[in-house]
């Protein structure tokens, strides 16, 4: 089985959820035994380095970059207001890249075609031109979902407005679009559901980002702090980061003025890196994630909007890490309350099961085994690389 696997950015390195699960989906088809090419785009935001590829993976899927300029500019976004097409799926379109891929399908057989993201599916056409192959499209959430949240908590009538219209014109793409593949990647049932009520008509399956237990891994439970860890580019980990800073961390200074908040993440702005809080401590990029995550307590995850699932959740629970977080958080995670994590879905509820954790060194001990118990059971290699070839069996 061949397989070309396009990704929207770079794999290596592995700096936000989002290159994760590529990564992650990329291994699976290599463990089934697949012949596997890489091709990505790379951005200003996300460029390619080819030393950042291990080298025994770099003779397997001889990864292949072409940078595109996706970056934001204003006078584009102002004339998308007047037009119906979506301005985040115009950022990914590119006439070489086209060629690229154009030139890679005329000289190369490939069986499966997947697509990194909704942005790719621009490039169905030519795909369909130029190959016989079978294409599936891997939806890490669905898109415009995302933009009709913000659009909600907007206060402000322009800047409704202009999210209202980009979820518009992404949901017009992404529901048209997905009805010309030939398959679905869903990341978890509730999109998978979602996608079934939108009247999608192809094949959908939830393939969810295969996880390894760390076994090995030492966490002191004793340790009463907490941590957030997530990319600023992603505008809820970004919300998340603010209700933290002006609810959750003056509340808990309040109440255990000793126990501090632990915040990491890439793209960091400099105005936040030299932020000052009582009871935070900002590190922004870091190298080791299991390492921080297993040195500084207990997992928080404040979200409020999004869709798809959170990686970092599943990667506390294959570490062993006790997790509070919010049900949009854990959204489309099979997660028990009280047995898997504690839930809050407002500042007081989160301080309250703050509060309740300290000191609490069994139970959240407790919390850290049965969420490594999840993870064998539901998120193993083996599992995850069955449920793809049973699904690329029967499309």
């Amino acid at each position: 089985m061949n397989v070309l696997h396009i990704t929207n950015k770079p794999i290596f390195p592995i700096l936000d959820g989002g290159q994760m699960a590529m990564n992650r989906l990329m291994t699976c088809f290599l463990n089934l035994g697949f012949n596997v090419k890489n091709l990505t785009l790379e951005t200003n935001k996300h460029p390619f380095d080819i030393n950042e590829f291990p080298k025994d993976l770099q003779e397997i899927i001889l990864p292949e970059a072409h940078y595109i300029d996706s970056r934001v500019k204003s006078w584009d976004v102002f004339k998308s207001l007047f037009k119906k097409e979506s301005y985040h799926v115009k950022r990914f379109i590119d006439k070489s890249f086209e060629e690229k891929l154009k030139d890679l399908l005329k000289t190369n057989h490939f069986n499966i075609v997947v697509l990194e993201s909704a942005f790719l599916m621009s490039y169905i056409d030519v795909i369909r031109r130029y190959s016989d192959a079978k294409i599936i499209l891997r939806a890490h959430n669905v898109e415009y979902r995302i933009w009709r949240q913000h659009a909600k908590k907007e206060k402000t009538f322009l800047k409704r407005y202009f999210y209202k219209k980009l979820a518009n014109d992404l949901k017009r793409f992404e529901l048209e679009k997905i009805n010309q593949v030939d398959g679905v990647f869903c990341i978890s049932e509730n999109d998978k559901e979602f996608f079934r009520r939108k009247s999608v008509k192809v094949a959908t399956t939830v393939i969810p980002v295969y996880m390894s237990v760390a076994e090995q891994n030492v966490i002191d439970y004793k340790n009463n702090d907490f941590h957030f860890v997530g990319s600023m580019s992603w505008k809820p980990n970004a919300d998340a980061v603010k209700w933290i800073i002006n609810q959750i961390a003056p509340g808990l200074a309040k109440v255990m003025p000793d126990v501090k908040i632990h915040i990491a993440g890439s793209s960091m702005s400099k105005k936040l890196l030299n932020q000052k809080i009582k009871n935070v401590i900002i590190h922004g990029k870091i190298a080791n994630m299991q390492e921080f995550m297993s040195k500084h307590g207990t997992l928080i995850v404040p979200l409020k909007s999004g869709s798809g699932v959170r990686i970092k959740i599943l990667e506390a629970l294959s570490f062993g890490v006790p997790i509070i977080s919010s049900e949009k958080g854990k959204e489309g995670i099979e997660l028990i309350p009280k047995k898997h994590f504690l839930a809050a879905n407002s500042t007081e509820e989160f301080l309250l099961k703050m509060k309740f954790l300290h000191d609490r060194k069994e139970t959240k001990e407790n919390l850290g085994l049965e969420g490594k118990l999840f993870i064998e059971n539901e998120y193993s290699l083996e599992i995850i690389s069955k449920r793809i070839r049973e699904f690329i069996s029967n499309i």
